[in-house]
């Protein structure tokens, strides 16, 4: 699903509107290569005044470095060209087209079978966020706190969502 976020990109004090993005990936401890991929796009992509992806790679499977920069730089492309009618109908298009070309692509090499991503897709226009999110990659509201707005798809979240253990037991 597309979510749609009413937001106050500014504090009060402050005449003109602004929004700070920034990123840091980091490989972890278990992992030799790091497959997060961070897109941020500040300037129009296609009819999207910005955009901003986050997509990791599916930890134990083949090429997740590759499948998270691929998705990535593939919704962009796809938003870019798109001419769907507003952000929810090009990001569904948009990353369900990465989706097909990505599996395309697995199917033709051993070494790409299998692979895969987390996805993260955000656009703000106005004061309104649009995103989508894919996996269990976040997206984060920082403003006088921190506020999760994505919900994890994943089967632990599953079983919270549907009263088989409770959020402290997920943990």
């Amino acid at each position: 699903n597309i979510h749609t976020i009413k937001m106050t990109l500014c504090r009060e004090e402050i005449k003109e509107n602004y929004m700070k993005t920034f990123s840091k990936t980091d490989v972890g401890r278990t992992r030799a290569v790091n497959q997060d991929y961070v897109l941020v796009c500040d300037q129009p992509i296609g009819n999207l005044p910005n955009l901003l992806i986050v997509a990791d790679g599916m930890g134990g499977h083949n090429a997740g470095d590759y499948a998270s920069r691929y998705v990535a730089e593939k919704v962009k492309e796809e938003l870019a060209k798109s001419e769907e009618d507003g952000p929810k109908a090009m990001m569904t298009k948009a990353i369900s087209s990465a989706n097909t070309n990505l599996i395309q692509i697995s199917k033709q090499d051993d070494r790409l079978k299998g692979m895969g991503t987390t996805l993260v897709v955000a656009t703000v226009i106005e004061h309104t966020l649009y995103f989508a999110n894919i996996g269990d990659s976040r997206l984060y509201l920082l403003n006088d706190g921190i506020k999760q707005l994505s919900r994890d798809h994943s089967f632990v979240q599953e079983m919270v969502r549907l009263g088989g253990i409770n959020a402290e037991e997920a943990k």
